[in-house]
């Protein structure tokens, strides 16, 4: 079994995460730390997530997105960065919005990327 932590805190407190362990001076929706743990032979820590509250709820808004779709994206993308996925290129960005869209959908949330097929 694979477990994760998940904090929600204030913008001031994900800003202060975010300049130590990323170096950017600014507020963010949502850090990953991977861990990859083992508690015991059946439990692995794959990481915590520390999402910020107030960010998540403006973005919901500015995105025109249902509040629980976008928490539930939120945690959708930051339990891939625990897996491993990233999107620091546009190939590995069109992977990872592929799988978020597929798991969204799977949950009866609507794909939070619009993604062309060329």
């Amino acid at each position: 079994m694979n477990l994760i932590t998940i904090r929600i805190v204030d913008e001031k407190e994900i800003k202060n995460l975010n300049l130590k362990y990323r170096g950017k001076n600014e507020s963010t929706n949502i850090l990953s730390f991977q861990l990859d743990f083992s508690i015991n032979k059946n439990q692995n820590l794959l990481g915590d997530l520390v999402l910020c509250k107030n960010i998540i709820e403006k973005e919901s808004l500015k995105y025109n997105k249902e509040l629980e779709s976008r928490w539930a994206h939120m945690i959708i993308h930051g339990t891939l960065h625990l897996l491993g996925y990233d999107h620091k290129n546009k190939k590995e960005k069109n992977i990872m919005e592929k799988i978020e869209n597929k798991i969204m959908l799977s949950l009866d949330y609507e794909k939070p990327y619009f993604i062309k097929n060329f």
